[in-house]
């Protein structure tokens, strides 16, 4: 979702007076909430009840002149079209692509931000060098939630921030809990206040990283919403993640970030958008060994992760505290 946010910007410069409407899941919907560029946010609870027929009306009752579709499946071209939306564009290698009026090669050697942005040829336009705009925003409820979790950790308000992510849905892209920790600790040491943040899924991991960097370090998995992300990086003088949300929320608000890379790799898209970040990984010939990672290391021996030290991790955050990133 933050990925697609330049495509949004480039839609509203094209058609600066149209109504733009996003249609995603009710998970998704806070990372756009706050988009200056969309004018409502419609959501379909594909896994939750919505039915196909419901998000047909709902988009009917729309009377759309435009369908853009950055997502592939066969599901969103079946619904621009039994929506009657009357031009639809979308990529050749999605889903019931036939269904499409203008279909799009997405440019798998691109970020997936360029990929998006290719939609545009589609609508017979390009990108502009300043569509290539993240975006995540909050808005003042966000900002107290994340002062109240702060100031009952007795955390000072001007008290620089490590962050820490160390979550993710794929555990063949999570770093080692004890590498977190050493990471914390360090930073610690050099002055910075940690806290570490995650999802209500990454309680357990989270409580691990914060129990090994030991007391001072703040543990607020699960205690602010997913929108309370952005202003978490607004507060980061480094922000260290897996290659997960945060990584790309990091970016979208230009705090430092040290990414972690494991079983994912570069080539694959989806590397940090943003010119302050480091990425830490090791050259083995078994990556990538998926386009998002896995629940195991298919190979049994996790080498991309067991063997990115502490150190190695620490000195990416370094060079970003001191602008050399």
């Amino acid at each position: 979702m933050v990925l697609t946010t330049p495509l949004f910007r480039a839609l509203r410069r094209l058609y600066p007076s149209a109504r733009l409407d996003l249609v995603t899941t009710p998970a998704a919907a806070p990372l756009v909430e706050e988009d200056p560029h969309l004018d409502r946010v419609l959501t379909y609870d594909k896994g939750g009840g919505d039915g196909l027929a419901a998000v047909v009306r709902k988009i009917r009752a729309g009377r759309y002149d435009l369908w853009v579709a950055p997502h592939r499946s066969a599901r969103t071209s079946l619904v621009g079209a039994l929506a009657g939306v009357p031009r639809r564009v979308g990529f050749a290698d999605a889903g019931l692509a036939f269904l499409y009026h203008g279909v799009v090669h997405r440019p798998l050697a691109r970020h997936e931000v360029d990929r998006n942005l290719a939609l545009l040829r589609g609508l017979g336009a390009a990108p502009e060098s300043g569509d290539r705009v993240l975006h995540v925003g909050y808005t003042e409820l966000e900002a107290q939630q994340v002062s109240a979790v702060l100031s009952g950790a007795g955390v000072p308000a001007d008290a620089p921030l490590a962050i820490l992510c160390p979550g993710s849905v794929w555990a063949t892209k999570r770093w080692q809990a004890d590498g977190f920790a050493a990471v914390g600790r360090a930073l610690a040491g050099d002055g910075l206040r940690v806290v570490v943040l995650g999802g209500p899924g990454d309680r357990d991991v989270a409580g691990r990283v914060a129990r090994g960097i030991g007391p001072g370090a703040a543990d607020a998995a699960g205690r602010t919403s997913l929108k309370a992300l952005a202003a978490w990086m607004d507060r980061a003088r480094v922000v260290v993640t897996n290659d997960s949300a945060p990584l790309h929320v990091a970016a979208a608000r230009g705090a430092p970030t040290v990414a972690v890379f494991g079983a994912t790799t570069l080539d694959l898209g989806f590397g940090p958008f943003h010119g302050r970040t480091r990425v830490v990984q090791v050259d083995l010939p078994c990556r990538p060994c998926g386009l998002h990672g896995g629940h195991r290391c298919p190979h049994g021996h996790f080498r991309c992760m067991g063997q990115i030290g502490p150190g190695a991790v620490l000195a990416a955050c370094r060079q970003v505290l001191g602008g050399g990133a």
